[in-house]
């Protein structure tokens, strides 16, 4: 039984202690991850991105909060043993953990949609999941209880609560039905177009799915996601957008100082550096012949 109680911090308090998590291998991959890579439940200060979007992940599972006038919306709610973690990050933001109303995720792996079951337990919160991933969400199970699934969504479909919209947006490779998740944030009279990019980790081809067409869709999706005029670059793992890095910038920022998730070129040097992996695991594997290019679980 996972014990939720948490300890009672001041609202909005600032947490100013040196991160020591060193990133993991450019993040071994979800697929591997039923067993948990240590560090990744690790808790990290909450703290507010910009406009209504907070950041209540680990150290490595990024999970994030959009708090509305009508309720909030989770994504990504990691292991079912991350839920205190969130839970514990949400209140000390000042938030109740029971006004989630809609929980969302980027794609069917266990370390991204493993807390549903719990969440929603704990909240009533609407989950809503990609229609390409629906079957692979629903074999993870807790207690021998099914993964609830209350709304499917494809390419453009809209998820929308208090005056935020989220867009999905397909990105196959990683899972069948990966998305990924746009919307628009404000901050000192701008408009930031800001993407949840789903994942775009191909560098370990053994431990993915290795479903019929997988190749054609990651190199397919590095295309389209050049196409996102992304300004706000965030993803489901923390290492993906280095978050400890410009969470410190963030702690220093002053008056006038930009903020540091807004990284454009970061997404772009992202991008490139995913591909190029992808390209480079893709190649290994067909230069070992039938035997190495064969499906591992």
């Amino acid at each position: 039984m996972i014990n939720l109680a948490t300890r009672s911090v001041p609202a909005r308090t600032p947490f100013m202690r040196k991160l020591l998590f060193s990133v993991v291998p450019l993040v071994l991959l979800s697929a591997l991850a039923f067993a948990q890579p240590k560090g990744w439940n690790d808790a990290f200060p909450p703290f507010r991105i910009m406009d209504n979007l907070y950041y209540v992940g680990t150290k490595e599972l990024a999970s994030f909060l959009f708090v509305t006038p009508q309720g909030d919306i989770l994504m990504n709610t990691g292991y079912e043993s991350t839920v205190p973690v969130i839970k514990a990050a949400v209140e000390k933001l000042g938030f109740k953990f029971t006004d989630i109303k809609i929980l969302i995720a980027g794609h069917a792996h266990p370390d991204h949609v493993g807390g549903d079951i719990l969440v929603k337990e704990l909240t009533g919160a609407q989950v809503v999941v990609g229609r390409l991933d629906a079957d692979k969400t629903k074999e993870f199970r807790s207690q021998g209880k099914e993964h609830p699934i209350d709304r499917l969504v494809d390419e453009f479909d809209t998820v929308s609560l208090g005056g935020t919209t989220l867009i999905a947006h397909l990105m196959p490779g990683h899972t069948r039905g990966c998305l990924a998740w746009s919307t628009t944030l404000k901050e000192n009279g701008k408009s930031y177009y800001t993407f949840i990019e789903c994942s775009l980790n191909g560098q370990y081809l053994q431990v993915l799915d290795n479903y019929p067409g997988m190749i054609d869709d990651f190199r397919a999706t590095y295309k389209k996601a050049r196409t996102f005029p992304v300004q706000v670059f965030l993803s489901s793992h923390a290492s993906f957008f280095n978050l400890a890095e410009k969470y410190e910038k963030m702690q220093k920022r002053g008056p006038g100082d930009p903020n540091p998730f807004v990284d454009p070129e970061g997404y772009k040097a992202h991008v490139d550096q995913y591909e190029k992996s992808f390209e480079a695991a893709v190649a290994k594997r067909n230069a070992q012949g039938p035997q190495g290019a064969g499906r591992s679980q």
